[in-house]
């Protein structure tokens, strides 16, 4: 669980967290004693304040979304999502939902992480082996020629030159830009925001495949949740397009959701807006006609997650040949500026 009463949870602690609640609810057990136990067992001492304010809320009376809400620590999703339980008497399915959900969203963020972790460090390894390269080993073979009366050709001098050069400047870039981001980050998680760098975001989420199918994954996921639960579908798009994190697909449900109010129906308004083509809009429309558009809107959140772990696993497995290609081309290349003098001087003095 999170350090600071402040700090929102992350999403294998909120799905750790909803989970639990579910099968306290489950087995019957009052909320005030459940969260009283979960307390005891609270790594964090901060934690274990804001359980055990919790518990003493909730054996005072007070619904459990305004639990949740005062203690200012989970997202508004969940307090509007555990309102709706409590108005619809399943919130024990619908915790039970967003534990799985929220999983989802952590395997994600992981395999998010990985496939851009990878490649930095690869990239970073490649730059030193190549800085070393240029700088320390070829000036060495270049001092031996000199001392053997010959001399290593021009453009072999001037290529380590400038590949020493490259390396290096891009070592001191990539450091730079590690550190501008670790700074966002850190403002970022105290809840200070640079409209630059939200701007150059936004327009990566819009422009990456990636990015549009997680974005779609998580309207499609809530929005099976929230029909399952009975919610208007109207009102269930509007808590979806909160979590999409994505202009282009929040615009795309704006307009959605106004061709809705015109009276349109659902796949009318899905196929004019472009938020859904092909296969999909044929799933959604027998969805809509048997009245199972829950299942099928889960479906295809699945289908999407899939999508987007595809894309990440493509982007790693072309990535790393591209870079031992890159890296045997360069020593190749050293070894044929170095080997080709060395020929002239063994063929000067045989």
């Amino acid at each position: 669980m999170a350090k600071s009463a402040k700090k929102i949870y992350s999403s294998r602690e909120i799905s750790a967290f909803c989970l639990q609640i579910s099968l306290l609810l489950h087995a019957a057990i009052p909320l005030d004693e459940g969260l009283s136990v979960m307390a005891e067992d609270a790594v964090w001492g901060e934690e274990k304040k804001i359980l055990l304010s919790m518990a003493e809320e909730a054996e005072l009376g007070i619904p459990f979304s305004k639990v949740l809400e005062r203690a200012d620590v989970y997202p508004i999703y969940v307090i509007r999502m555990v309102k709706l339980g409590e108005e619809t008497g399943n919130l024990d399915q619908i915790m039970e939902s967003l534990a799985e959900y929220y999983d989802k969203e952590d395997v994600l963020y992981k395999n998010i992480r990985h496939a851009l972790t990878y490649p930095i460090i690869m990239i970073t390894m490649l730059l030193v082996v190549l800085l070393v390269l240029f700088t320390k080993v070829m000036p060495i073979f270049e001092r031996v020629y000199q001392q053997l009366g010959a001399e290593m050709p021009p453009a072999s001098i001037a290529a380590a030159r400038l590949g020493g050069i490259f390396s290096g400047s891009a070592l001191v870039l990539g450091g730079l830009l590690g550190v501008a981001i670790f700074v966002i980050w850190i403002l970022g998680k105290s809840g200070n925001k640079i409209p630059a760098a939200e701007q150059l975001i936004g327009r990566l989420k819009n422009k990456n495949k990636i990015a549009l199918a997680t974005a779609k994954r998580r309207f499609t996921a809530v929005l099976a949740l929230t029909l399952k639960t009975g919610l208007d579908l109207e009102k269930g798009m509007e808590l979806a397009g909160q979590l999409v994190e994505n202009q282009s697909v929040e615009e795309k449900i704006r307009l959605c959701s106004e061709e809705l109010e015109s009276g349109s129906n659902y796949y009318k308004a899905l196929k004019s807006t472009g938020l859904f083509t092909g296969f999909y809009v044929q799933m959604i429309k027998v969805g809509t006609k048997s009245g199972r558009l829950d299942s099928v809107m889960q479906e295809i959140s699945n289908k999407y997650e899939e999508e987007a772990d595809t894309g990440i696993e493509n982007i790693i497995n072309r990535f790393e040949p591209t870079v031992v290609a890159v890296l045997a081309i360069s020593v190749g290349l050293i070894l044929l500026s170095v080997m080709l003098p060395l020929m002239g001087v063994l063929s000067a003095i045989g």
